[in-house]
């Protein structure tokens, strides 16, 4: 008895849950439109064109799942991988990817030892469709809140930031398949959740759904503070991510404005993807930079103080345990795995639509800079508790009733 498991790209959480079930026995194949070999990166790797597009490519490959069985739909990702590289792509080629995925698993799903179906919010719907209809389980990862929560709170957000819209409107709107979103809901017999938030958006609508919960984990090799040394500097602030109304960065913003730190700085990291015109009136102290590679990353968290994750909307953020690790502090919303992994040794958690305490959060920081060394001790610490291992071990718990 095995699990198909399916992503339409391969991405962290996707290659440890492809490797639980690998390591379990109970893999019949892992369904990704590429998976590059290391002898193929190492190839890429010499006509790299740039290094941001190759470190892209690269993340893709997976050394451990390189002799699980695989079905690959390699021509026609790359073909996607050149639209992008010329700048032709969009967020339709997700959703080609997505549907190429669903056509894929509902066809080996067929398979006589395949006894549940594995795969992902956007691209499950026609595989657990097939899988029902032959009287196989369907397993639902949902690595975001789910969707109709995010409907009722996306509205209220464009009211409420409507100046800070970018003039093509929110993009991700044209693409989204929100019936889609339900009826994969509906066909789940168990939904994977990375946080008590994404718990908590399921269960408004779903009472009675089986869920597991199966938090992320972190590479603690690669994500480590470097040894601090105090000087006298403003306190740097840092947040790394998609510069977007869902992430909370209009409200971030009007806070910084409103907390008038004398002695701070914030960096955001990240595609901007609001009003061109708010980036020109960025408030005192505040610097955009471009997304960068891991290791580009991984300096901004060691050059840093505190990071900051005001997101309205998120599933876990993988970034809050990367600036862990670094040893960062953290000040995040309820709204993400913060309540999961933060208490006041290492950090603050605070409501989403809270201006008020984000920016009492701030001045705290900045008063209390002599706490930080103490206190990214202890991120660093609470961070050591989540890991890769720990993860897979929750999901092959979680899935063994199926297999």
């Amino acid at each position: 008895m095995t699990i198909l498991f399916g992503h339409p790209t391969g991405n962290p959480n996707s290659h440890h849950s492809a490797l639980a079930h690998f390591e379990s026995g109970n893999l019949e194949a892992f369904c990704v439109a590429w998976m590059p070999s290391a002898k193929t990166v190492q190839g890429l790797r010499r006509i790299a064109l740039g290094r941001r597009s190759f470190a892209r490519l690269e993340r893709r490959q997976f050394a451990p799942l390189e002799l699980a069985p695989t079905v690959q739909g390699r021509a026609g990702e790359w073909r996607r991988l050149a639209l992008r590289a010329f700048g032709f792509g969009d967020e339709g080629l997700s959703y080609e990817a997505n549907d190429w995925l669903m056509r894929t698993m509902a066809r080996e799903c067929h398979r006589p030892r395949v006894t549940a179906v594995h795969a992902y919010e956007d691209c499950a719907a026609w595989q657990f469709e097939e899988a029902k209809r032959l009287g196989k389980a369907c397993i639902y990862d949902l690595p975001i809140g789910y969707y109709p929560a995010w409907e009722a709170t996306q509205r209220e957000l464009a009211r409420t930031y409507s100046d800070w819209l970018p003039a093509r409107g929110l993009s991700a709107s044209r693409h989204v398949r929100p019936l889609q979103k339900l009826r994969e809901m509906e066909l789940a017999d168990l939904v994977i959740a990375p946080s008590s938030f994404v718990e908590r958006t399921v269960r408004e609508f779903h009472p009675e759904k089986r869920i597991a919960r199966a938090p992320y984990g972190v590479d603690l090799d690669f994500w480590r503070p470097r040894t601090r040394v105090e000087v006298d500097r403003p306190i740097r602030f840092l947040y790394a991510g998609q510069i977007s109304l869902r992430k909370g960065i209009p409200l971030l913003l009007d806070a910084w404005s409103r907390a008038g730190l004398r002695d701070a700085s914030l960096t955001l990291v990240g595609t901007w993807q609001l009003s061109e015109i708010k980036r020109s009136r960025l408030p005192e102290g505040v610097v955009v930079l471009p997304p960068c590679s891991s290791e580009a990353l991984r300096e901004l968290y060691r050059e840093s103080d505190v990071f900051l994750f005001p997101s309205f909307f998120e599933g876990f953020g993988l970034v809050l345990l990367e600036a862990m690790a670094c040893g960062l502090p953290i000040l995040a919303t309820e709204a993400t795995a913060a309540p999961d992994l933060v208490n006041d040794a290492w950090g603050r958690t605070y409501a989403r639509e809270s201006i008020e305490a984000l920016v009492e959060h701030l001045r705290w920081f900045v008063a209390n800079r002599d706490r930080l060394t103490e206190m990214a001790v202890a991120a660093r610490s609470r961070a050591e508790e989540f890991t890769w291992s720990g993860y897979r071990a929750a999901v092959a718990g979680a899935v063994k009733g199926f297999v």
